[in-house]
């Protein structure tokens, strides 16, 4: 049998570094989605056929070119400690997974090359395997630990290009497998010149035949998905009439970081003047809107507690004659956190919550966010995270509790009862949030945000970017609006229906559709995943099954010929 196949270790981790560095370039700022397909294939490549302990070291290579730059944005207030733990979680997975696509890669050349099948079947079974592996990276780091982070996901990188609409037939996780085996394949092609030829068989001719058969089945299959038109949804009533609702969103530019100098108060009355200045103006125009939404925090602590802060924004609803959805942290319960009782863990638990306020003031029309973001709203650990960094630790003084209520809300609007879905910033980035919308009915996404503790870098940004392709997956209109920015509303397809300029006070005023019915990717969109992940993990433990086959068979012979030489 022939040698296998790799990259020597220079060229790996030149790969490694390359791939990485234009993955973050896929993603915005720049959103360059084309170099998602020159990117995943230099990263496959590095790893393709290595010994296992080599490949761990270069997949981990590739996952610090990547994420290091990619969340970059963690530095801007709270410095380098936090960025550089969140990039350790995600580098070991991008680690994990070099080590198990090279130990599939390796173990299928091996089986498959000695069952003399033919070579494009080998490099296809090849190509799945690793496609498999990577959705495997994807849906682990997004559950664990502490809930997992859903960010960076390759399908991701795609929300502003020709594939975006795929997403609605597939899911997140079965767009990142799709992209993943098309840039595979050709990888695989490039590498079975290491598999057993005929003698009258040249790896040149091989390369020409198979290679360039595999390369064109590729582009063939990204061509196909760039034609695939957004899914229809399905159980959407066919006989009533379509539905539209007009929200206006407000973007007050308030100080709304966790360092911004202000004074209580200060966020609530950006947004107050803002809306005021929208009211004049629409009132001008003789217009006039079904529900206005504001972003997360803009009511700063306890609303309806505080007695003129909840008027101000009553008449601001009564002189609409619309509500108004702000956001707000509301006190729960006294109670020591997850039972931790150490001097250091606050005596009280918050929610982080969006509230509806009419001309009559709380209408009691509640969310609460479901997943708190941890070392940030709340602090897992907080007694040994606190022996090692205790002014970091301390800057998060409150307990805010994942909510518990249903994921969509009825709002009494104008123009009728809209039943909206909430995502509260990071909500929008787990596919277990879009599932809660999808069960709870919601048929419009409002995703209020504070993005002002990220200043002006790509955070905002990339979060808008992954708010659009949830709106495109669930097939449903969105309503991104941050304090500072970027908001936009979003369409069913993806595209701008408004769009506001980062850091400016301005609102936005639209007529969006509201949708009913279910994608089949809400309706499939875990067994397609579960797929990709079997497709992954069914070779892999094949192949460490394999090695441990052998490794028992060579102390069987080891042993037995200890009791021959005696």
């Amino acid at each position: 049998m022939a040698a296998e196949r790799r990259l020597p270790w220079w060229a790996a981790l030149g790969c490694a570094v390359a791939g990485g560095l234009l993955l973050d370039v896929a993603t915005p700022g720049l959103a360059w989605w084309p170099v998602a397909f020159i990117a995943v294939p230099l990263v496959l490549a590095s790893v393709w056929q290595q010994r296992a302990g080599f490949a761990t070291l270069v997949g981990a290579v590739a996952g610090g070119a990547f994420w290091l730059p990619h969340i970059s944005w963690l530095t801007l207030y709270l410095g380098p400690v936090p960025w550089l733990a969140l990039s350790t979680v995600m580098i070991i997975w991008f680690a994990l997974f070099g080590c198990c696509a090279a130990l599939a890669t390796r173990f299928l050349r091996r089986v498959l090359g000695a069952r003399r099948l033919r070579l494009r079947w080998i490099g296809l079974a090849q190509a799945i395997a690793v496609s498999g592996l990577w959705v495997t990276r994807e849906q682990l780091q997004s559950s664990w630990p502490y809930g997992g982070f859903s960010w960076g996901r390759l399908a991701q990188t795609q929300a502003e290009g020709p594939l975006a609409q795929s997403v609605s037939w597939t899911g997140s996780a079965g767009l990142s497998g799709l992209l993943v085996v098309l840039c595979a394949v050709p990888v695989a092609a490039v590498f079975i010149a290491g598999l057993p030829l005929r003698r009258d068989v040249s790896v040149a001719s091989l390369l020409r035949s198979v290679g360039l058969r595999m390369v064109g089945g590729s582009i063939a299959g990204l061509v196909v998905l760039g034609l695939v038109p957004a899914a229809p949804l399905i159980g959407e009533p066919v006989d009533g009439e379509a539905r539209t609702v007009t929200v206006a969103a407000v973007q007050g530019n308030a100080k709304a970081g966790i360092f911004d100098d202000r004074e209580s108060g200060d966020v609530l009355r950006a947004h107050v003047d803002t809306t005021r200045r929208m009211l004049d103006d629409l009132e001008a125009r003789g217009e006039q809107v079904d529900v206005i939404v504001w972003p997360e925090n803009s009511g700063e602590f306890d609303l309806p507690g505080h007695v003129l802060n909840s008027a101000r924004v009553a008449q601001l609803s009564s002189r609409a004659d619309a509500p108004i959805m702000a956001g707000s942290v509301l006190r729960d319960r006294t109670a020591r956190s997850s039972g931790d009782e150490s001097s250091e863990a606050p005596e009280e638990t918050y929610t982080n919550s969006a509230v509806v306020w009419d001309a009559e003031g709380d209408t009691g029309v509640r969310y609460d966010k479901r997943r708190p973001v941890p070392f940030a709203e709340y602090m897992p650990n907080r007694s040994f995270f606190h022996a090692l960094a205790p002014e970091l630790v301390d800057l998060v003084q409150l307990e805010y509790e994942a909510g518990r209520l249903p994921a969509s809300v009825d709002i009494d609007t104008p123009s009728g009862m809209v039943r909206a879905g909430v995502a509260i910033c990071f909500d929008i980035i787990f596919d277990e949030h879009a599932r809660a919308l999808q069960s709870s009915g919601a048929e419009i996404i409002f995703a209020p945000t504070n993005n002002a503790d990220f200043g002006r870098t790509d955070e905002s940004a990339q979060q808008l970017q992954i708010a659009r392709l949830r709106a495109i997956e669930m097939g449903r209109s969105l309503v991104n609006v941050s304090t500072v920015g970027t908001s936009a509303i979003v369409a069913p397809d993806g595209s701008d229906i408004a769009r506001l300029t980062p850091y400016t006070a301005d609102w936005m005023v639209a007529d969006v559709p509201l949708r009913q019915g279910a994608t089949p990717a809400m309706l499939w969109g875990v067994g397609i995943a579960s797929a990709w992940v079997a497709f992954g993990v069914a070779p892999l433990a094949l192949a460490l099954a394999a090695g441990v086959g052998r490794r028992v068979r060579g102390e069987r012979v080891t042993s037995s010929s200890r009791r021959a030489e005696t």
